[in-house]
């Protein structure tokens, strides 16, 4: 025994003065995202087995799941599967309750709400749901019984629903939208956690108690379901489904003469202007002919309601547009109508055109014409020969290099490939380019400078320049100067709010306590843009911004071509009203400040107040920022 502890001893001196000890472990590079899939979990109230799963990356060796929960309800967490974690959960036969569930890998840890509703007896549920229909515009009526009882009330179209069904045998109609249900709540509650709710208060906000009334505005002449089922405080579903089918109305016609100009038809691209007697929406689209030749009004509208992103032809007022096409030589309508929720409100019109032949040849010359010019922009005309050349159009300082254009225009176009915006330079420069003659417009300009216009013909097949850089003559911007058209501001009366309100309770209802300025503009010679606003303030001193700093702030804020607004004002406060007016040259008028102060005693008396039969809008005052 001695002689051991000796040798034993002897070793350990060995090993702690030995410079080839042993080597320090290897530190293990653990995972860097440890994440679960779902957003929340609602289990039945009967309890039972579930799962959830949960992704790893990252280390080259995955330490060990961990799964906890401080709650007993939930128990016998099994990891056996790889990204899966099982569990059982109790039978709930008291009140509604929710837990979190924690996994851990290493430092990292991610966790998901487990919500159970307490047991519950269908038969002692029940809803009536009603309908007012007027039109697109549906009101939704649901008397819950009992009726404090919480619940979820929407809707679904049935065209769509039995779409859905169709691809998914064996699955009913409840079963789909039980399932569409329990999606909703649970992205209610895992968005809801990031406005800083509780998952009982994310299901508050899209559920209901007791007696209610929903409104919504809908496609006409289309059938719907209405549904409604119980739900606890977690959001647990805890009844079956209530059905209801409803058929919304018409939609009132509009009275907007809608009248189509197609301005240009080339071998790939159609011009056109759509003009608009008011500003009823209304939606425009180019089609090829072959695809709606032979379809009925009815059929038409239904095509363009299955189209993914209708939303993007909708248009109010005039407007216009050139739109790319597939197919040289062949024949394409320009459609437009009105459009309110999935109806046509007037009749469809169509014009129809027949696109070109390219033969691929570079432009043998462009021609420029030169329409206007003010200090701040040009407008000219364009026109390459032959019409169906593809050339890009812009303009330049008059002494700038034509191959430094060529290669900021190939870099730019380069730019936008790169990032992924088009999959090659060809597609890119048939966007950037045009074709034909067109009138094209360069603004942001500065007064008394050399300017030129500029085109550059473009190979169809590979988007490279196929011509050199052809130049206008040289174009001379004027210096800008003060307009003599102008505009004039009556603001004389301001009225209590008080007095307004209890006048006109509806029209003044938030008037309390403001003084209410009607301004009323006037214009005076050739005055295209105006612009006014009552800021807070004294901007009147010798300190005040500058008139370019005004006229910045309300060509950004500022009311705009606004014959008459309603501006709630305080009293006691120093006050400016500003404006000023542009002319059709782009030159501005003088900059008009005028300090107001408005008191209480000194309205005047509300018989005076004529304004509301215009066409007014309300709008509160601000400060001007330097």
């Amino acid at each position: 025994m001695k002689r051991f502890g000796i040798l034993f001893i002897a070793l350990l001196s060995l090993c702690a003065c030995s410079n080839e000890g042993p080597d320090t472990p290897t530190k293990i590079d653990e995972p860097t995202l440890l994440q679960i899939n779902e957003n929340a979990l609602t289990v039945k109230s009967t309890g039972g087995e579930y799962a959830f799963t949960y992704v790893v990356e990252g280390g080259s060796e995955i330490p060990e799941i961990t799964v906890t929960c401080e709650d007993e309800w939930i128990h016998d967490f099994n990891t056996s599967v790889e990204g899966v974690v099982s569990f059982v959960v109790d039978q709930n036969i008291s009140s509604s309750r929710i837990t979190r569930v924690t996994i851990a890998c290493g430092k990292l840890k991610d966790s998901i709400v487990v919500s159970q509703g307490a047991m519950s007896s269908n038969a002692d549920v029940s809803f009536e749901i009603t309908y007012d229909i007027d039109g697109p515009y549906v009101t939704m009526h649901v008397t819950p019984e009992p009726e404090g009882l919480r619940y979820f009330a929407w809707y679904y179209e049935k065209a769509l629903l039995q779409s859905a069904l169709d691809k998914s045998p064996g699955v009913t109609l409840e079963m789909y939208l039980e399932k569409w249900i329990e999606v909703d709540i649970s992205n209610a509650i895992y968005y809801g956690a990031y406005a800083g709710y509780s998952p009982e208060q994310a299901v508050a906000e899209i559920t209901l108690v007791g007696p209610s009334s929903q409104n919504f505005e809908l496609n006409g002449n289309t059938d719907f379901y209405g549904f409604v089922c119980a739900v606890n405080d977690s959001g647990q579903i805890l009844s079956d489904l209530t059905i209801k089918e409803f058929r919304t109305g018409p939609v009132e016609p509009s009275d907007n003469q809608i009248s189509i100009n197609v301005t240009d038809v080339n071998s790939d691209r159609i011009s056109y202007n759509v003009t608009t007697t008011n500003m009823d929406q209304y939606a425009t689209l180019v089609l090829a002919a072959e695809t709606i030749e032979g379809l009925s009004d009815d059929e038409l509208i239904e095509f363009y309601n299955n189209i993914e992103e209708y939303i993007n032809y909708l248009h109010f007022g005039n407007s216009s547009a050139t739109v790319l096409v597939d197919k040289p030589d062949t024949d394409y309508y320009v459609l437009a109508f009105g459009y309110e929720y999935g109806m046509a409100t007037t009749e469809i019109h169509k014009e129809k055109v027949h696109t070109l032949v390219a033969d691929g040849k570079p432009a043998d010359k462009f021609e420029f014409t030169i329409n206007k010019v003010t200090h701040f922009r040009i407008n000219a005309t364009v026109e390459a020969v032959p019409a169906t050349c593809l050339y890009y159009v812009d303009c330049c300082y008059a002494d700038e290099d034509a191959e430094e254009l060529k290669k900021n225009v190939r870099e730019a176009a380069q730019w936008y490939v790169d990032a992924g915006y088009y999959s090659n330079l060809a597609d890119c420069m048939k966007v950037v380019g045009t074709k034909g003659k067109q009138t094209v417009e360069f603004d942001m300009l500065t007064g008394n400078t050399d300017y030129k216009v500029y085109a550059i013909g473009i190979d169809e097949t590979t988007g490279e320049f196929n011509t050199d850089v052809i130049f206008s003559e040289v174009i001379t911007t004027p210096e800008q100067k003060q307009s003599e058209s102008y505009i004039s501001i009556e603001c004389d009366k301001y009225f209590d709010g008080f007095e307004l309100k209890e006048a006109y309770p509806s029209e003044f209802s938030d008037a309390d306590g403001w003084a209410v300025v009607p301004v009323e503009v006037e214009i005076h010679g050739d005055v295209v843009d105006y612009y006014y606003d009552i800021y807070l303030g004294d901007l009147t001193t010798a300190d005040g911004p500058e008139d370019i700093a005004l006229i910045l702030d309300l060509e950004m804020y500022g009311n705009h071509n606004t014959p008459i607004t309603m501006s709630y004002c305080y009293f006691y406060e120093p006050l400016t009203l500003v404006y000023f007016a542009k002319d059709g040259d782009d030159n501005n008028s003088a900059v008009t400040r005028i300090p107001m102060c408005l008191y209480p005693e000194s309205c005047n008396d509300i018989s005076e107040f004529h304004y509301l039969d215009s066409a007014a809008m309300y709008k509160a005052l601000r400060k001007f920022n330097k």
